[in-house]
């Protein structure tokens, strides 16, 4: 028997596909920026988040908000803020579609008011920078405007206020926030005073938004012979009798009202606030008198009376020969007499 064998070669080919993957570049989050780290309840915070990608693909933006509303257009958003006090994380995450990412949060602050004001020269009605401002348990300093801002919740009551700076002397006074008010901004301006030069009395009145114009009178006794009567109308003289000067004359509110004795002579002085706006009254403008005695800032706080009637708050009388204050603080009809 003959066996053939045949040998059938059999080419089998291989087909290998090589794919070639290109590398996807990441994304990377340049900033993320807010107009505003700390916002009252209802206000609107815009926030810009800046990104770019290695392979110039077209990116997307992702917001996200732990409270409060968020309007976006791509790499913008507008928020506003919720009206509970707190701290809101805002975060932005940008992606290029083919799986690369990069996030970034910024953190606002939201509180429920704000309170604000101006510090003043009481002498000049300058802006006083760097004065250190205390409200309750709140504090701040004077910017380069003069402003100082506290964030916290309005609420009704009595607020006692401080303020000190090293040239000028201390500040103590109070303002009241009334049942109903509905804003959540509350504004207390004041001033401070110069530390008197020696033989000097100074008085300084602040008070509220309303009464707008308060106006300062101080009556001498006779000076080289005559009597004088210092006000808007009479400012007085620094150099020659009465050696008084109505130094600031405020007419939309808050003050100072300032009266400056530069020399003092035997006799009664006879200090008093006259309402000269028709709007408010003395009883809640929440006035303070401040006396300061030279070389130091010694003297007297006087708060106006809650009680009483008439347009003229008897404040007190000052003994031109040793400086003492006699202290009447009352509301009258009258103008009180020397």
């Amino acid at each position: 028997m003959i066996i053939f064998r045949f040998f059938i070669p059999i080419c089998v080919t291989l087909l290998i596909i090589v794919g070639c993957e290109m590398e996807n570049n990441p994304v990377e989050l340049i900033s993320l920026v807010a107009s505003d780290s700390i916002a009252r309840s209802g206000d609107t915070v815009v926030f810009a988040c800046e990104a770019q990608d290695g392979d110039g693909d077209k990116l997307s933006y992702d917001w996200a908000a732990t409270s409060g509303d968020l309007t976006v257009d791509r790499d913008t958003a507008r928020w506003i803020a919720p009206g509970k006090s707190g701290y809101y994380h805002i975060t932005c995450k940008v992606g290029d579609g083919v799986g690369a990412s990069d996030a970034a949060s910024i953190t606002v602050r939201v509180v429920g008011g704000v309170l604000q004001g101006v510090v003043s020269n009481a002498v000049n009605g300058e802006i006083v920078t760097g004065v250190s401002v205390t409200i309750g348990e709140n504090m701040a300093l004077t910017d380069n405007e003069g402003q100082y801002n506290m964030y916290l919740a309005i609420q009704s009551g009595l607020y006692q206020v401080s303020a000190v700076n090293d040239s000028f002397c201390p500040f103590n006074g109070s303002f009241e926030i009334p049942e109903g008010f509905s804003s959540n901004t509350f504004t207390y301006n004041f001033s401070v005073s110069p530390y008197p030069e020696p033989g000097e009395i100074r008085m300084v009145l602040n008070w509220g938004a309303q009464p707008g114009d308060l106006d300062s009178h101080l009556k001498t006794p006779e000076i080289e012979g005559q009597t004088h009567h210092i006000s808007y109308a009479n400012r007085g003289n620094a150099d020659s009798s009465p050696y008084i000067t109505l130094d600031v004359d405020d007419t939309d509110g808050y003050g100072p009202e300032t009266i400056t004795i530069k020399q003092s002579f035997a006799g009664n002085y006879v200090y008093y606030i006259y309402q000269y706006s028709s709007a408010g009254s003395l009883q809640e403008s929440g006035g303070v008198i401040q006396i300061y005695n030279s070389p130091t800032c010694d003297g007297e706080t006087i708060q106006v009376p809650s009680e009483g009637e008439g347009r003229y708050w008897y404040v007190c009388n000052i003994d031109g020969e040793d400086g003492q204050i006699t202290v009447i603080n009352q509301i009258q009809n009258s103008e009180p007499s020397n």
